[in-house]
């Protein structure tokens, strides 16, 4: 572990201590200054370097990845906060000092320029470098995150693509329709229409890293109008989307796996069938529901496969922080899901 840090950090480390022993440097050369030399200079010189050091690190790693892209007016009172501490810190080296530092400056009218100006150059340099590692760094971060996400999603779209243009669902689909093909039913055309919609968005519209919601949304109804074909006993199935819910863009496919796993597991040959879907919005965001009545039980509970784990994945690579999902099994046989996404950018 501390190999491993001071490989990442060996040359932040040769710079401080470059910067720690620079006042010292001219003693090689002119060794009989050393006598003159004073041990409160060097605790200042140190003090300095410290207080430094830590708003370089501090501003590096906790406030500008906190505060630089969401935040821009409490990012800049950090710095500017850390710029007073800095002049105040001087300030007290200054009239602290027993050689009478503080007299002197003021007597050259150059007091303003030792605590605020020289200051004020030395902290910006340090915040600069700062926030360029900063920027190097998530850059390099957002590089590896966006190759994750281009994996995830892919494993996730073939996952998907298993799950709903399986043979199983092909078939079952097409004997629906040809049942109703038989009985001249007004819906058959509709129904071959939704399937081929449904078909068309998943092999030619989700290429992309996000699509218009209510694109999702038309397809979640045609898939709900197909698996409702299959329903043995006529039930409650509902699809519920408030007028405000804005057209947001959204990663593909993400509320899909819910919608099937209701139906894998809310459906008997015995009773009648409860499920239900809202689509609810929030300021920056949306929250989206899945209801339904527990009538298919297997040993596994229905909120665990690889489905559901390649959802969550999804959800941590592209909403990190940005998101809560929360998944329930109520005490009168009902599951429950509910995911809230932040989708607009600060």
């Amino acid at each position: 572990m501390i190999s491993k840090f001071l490989r990442k950090f060996y040359l932040h480390l040769v710079i401080w201590t470059i910067l720690l022993l620079l006042p010292f440097i001219t003693y090689l050369y002119q060794p009989d200054k050393i006598a003159d030399f004073k041990i409160y200079s060097a605790l200042s010189h140190l003090s300095n370097i410290v207080f430094l050091a830590s708003n370089f690190y501090l501003h590096c790693y906790v406030v500008a990845p906190k505060y630089f892209f969401g935040h821009r007016k409490i990012f800049i009172l950090f710095i500017a906060l850390g710029f007073v501490a800095y002049v105040l810190l001087n300030y007290a080296i200054v009239y602290f000092n027993p050689n009478g530092e503080l007299a002197h400056f003021k007597k050259e009218n150059i007091l303003f320029v030792r605590l605020v100006v020289g200051p004020g150059i030395i902290y910006s340099l340090c915040m600069i470098t700062s926030s360029m590692i900063f920027l190097y760094n998530e850059q390099a971060r957002q590089k590896e995150l966006n190759k994750q996400i281009a994996l995830e999603k892919t494993t996730a779209e073939l996952t998907i693509l298993k799950l709903q243009i399986s043979p199983h669902f092909l078939f079952n689909t097409l004997n629906n329709i040809r049942w109703l093909i038989r009985k001249q039913s007004p819906d058959s055309e509709g129904t071959i229409v939704k399937l081929s919609e449904m078909l068309r968005y998943i092999l030619y519209e989700v290429d992309g890293p996000k699509v218009e919601l209510f694109k999702e949304i038309d397809h979640m109804r045609n898939f709900i109008a197909l698996q409702t074909l299959r329903l043995p006993i006529a039930g409650e199935v509902d699809l519920q989307i408030e007028s405000s819910v804005k057209n947001r863009m959204i990663p593909p496919l993400l509320f899909i796996h819910f919608v099937e796993n209701a139906f894998k597991y809310g459906v008997d040959s015995k009773n009648s069938p409860y499920i239900q879907f809202q689509f609810i919005d929030i300021p920056g965001g949306l929250v989206f529901k899945s209801v339904n009545k527990i009538l298919q039980y297997t040993e596994h509970q229905p909120n665990e496969g690889i489905g559901l784990t390649n959802v969550k994945r999804r959800l941590q690579l592209l909403y990190p922080n940005r998101h809560e999902l929360t998944i329930k099994r109520t005490a009168d046989d009902y599951f429950e899901v509910a995911l809230r996404l932040m989708t607009d950018e600060d």
